[in-house]
């Protein structure tokens, strides 16, 4: 299992866009919205890991909610997956929350699912696999 990307939800995406487009001397190579989850995401390459920008669309989608509780930050981290069900069966019988009860379409042409939070170390992990 590869670390896929990093998520990282920003109050100010003006700001921190211009901070990363600094950071890696890039634009984001990929920009997405994703309308079932109210947010916009933003893709940078960091070296063959990739750092996603998350922002709101609206005050009660999931990144708002996040942000008005934590304030910005680190999101989520997320993995790559051969086989995404199969991981999802996998961590569920070993007693692990899968949020949405189990994969669905993300970002960057990808199916998705999240495991809770409180069940790794505090820090929200996504696992994902190419849509094929």
């Amino acid at each position: 299992m590869i670390l896929e990307h990093i998520g990282i939800a920003v109050s100010d995406i003006e700001t921190s866009l211009k901070h990363f487009r600094t950071l890696f001397g890039a634009e984001p190579y990929k920009t997405e919205e994703v309308a079932s989850e109210g947010v916009r995401t933003y893709f940078f390459d960091a070296g063959g890991t990739k750092i996603e920008l998350l922002e709101s669309l609206h005050p009660s989608s999931p990144i708002a909610r996040f942000l008005e509780k934590r304030g910005p930050g680190l999101h989520h981290l997320a993995f790559s997956s051969d086989n995404l069900e199969a991981d999802c069966q996998r961590l569920t019988d070993a007693g692990y929350r899968i949020l949405n009860d189990g994969p669905k379409r993300g970002a960057d042409g990808k199916d998705i699912f999240f495991v809770h939070p409180s069940d790794t170390a505090g820090v929200l992990t996504e696992f994902c696999m190419a849509v094929r």
